[in-house]
C-alpha cells in the first residue's frame, strides 16, 4: 500500500469520525426533550439501556464494543438529566474500574468501606443509587438478621469476560401505601 492509498482510507475514516460525531450531537440534544417529557420522573431505566445495547449487538457490532462505547454515551445524556448521587460499596481498582466502565465519570459517586454503610446511606436517602458486586449481594440476602430495604434494579456487565465480576446496581425499594 503506497502513501496515497493510506491517506485516502485515512480521509475517509475522518470523514466517518466526522459523521459519528455530529450523529451523537444529535443524540445528546434529544436528552433535554426526554427530560421534558419524563416529567420529574426518574431518568435511570436500566432495562432500557439492556434493551437498546442487545438491539445494537444484534446489528451486527460488537458485544464488548457496544457495551463499552454506548455506556458512556448513554451515561452521558443521562447526567444531562440528572445528576445522580451514586455509592460503590468498595474502594479497590476493581469495582472502580467497574463502575467506571458503566457510568462513567459523569454523577456524584461516592465510595463506602461496607455493603452495610452503602445500604444505610440509601435508606437514608443519601444516594440514590448503589453499585455492588453481586457476591456480596447474595451474602447479604442470605444473611436473616439484616433487613433487606433494596431491590438489585440491573447487574452489569451484561456481557463480560471470563475473569469479570458481575455486578449490582440496587435502589431502595419503593414504599408501599
Amino acid at each position: 500500500m503506497n502513501n496515497i492509498e493510506l491517506d485516502e482510507l485515512r480521509s475517509r475514516i475522518d470523514e466517518i469520525d466526522k459523521n459519528l460525531c455530529q450523529l451523537i450531537i444529535e443524540r445528546q440534544s434529544l436528552a433535554s426533550k426526554i427530560m421534558d417529557a419524563k416529567k420529574g420522573i426518574f431518568p435511570f431505566d436500566p432495562k432500557r439501556e439492556e434493551d437498546l445495547i442487545k438491539k445494537l449487538v444484534n446489528l451486527g457490532l460488537d458485544k464488548f464494543l457496544v457495551e463499552k462505547v454506548w455506556r458512556q454515551i448513554i451515561s452521558c445524556n443521562l447526567s444531562m438529566q440528572k445528576i445522580i448521587k451514586i455509592g460503590v460499596a468498595g474502594n479497590d481498582d476493581e469495582i472502580k474500574s467497574a463502575y467506571l466502565a458503566h457510568f462513567g465519570n459523569y454523577f456524584k459517586t461516592t465510595y463506602f468501606s461496607s455493603v452495610v454503610s452503602l445500604l444505610a446511606s440509601l435508606e437514608k436517602k443519601d444516594i440514590e443509587l448503589g453499585f455492588i458486586d453481586s457476591e456480596s449481594i447474595d451474602k447479604l440476602k442470605k444473611q436473616t438478621e439484616m433487613r433487606v430495604n433494596f431491590d438489585v434494579i440491573a447487574n452489569v456487565p451484561l456481557y463480560k469476560n471470563i475473569n469479570q465480576k458481575d455486578y449490582s446496581i440496587v435502589k431502595l425499594k419503593k414504599e408501599e401505601i
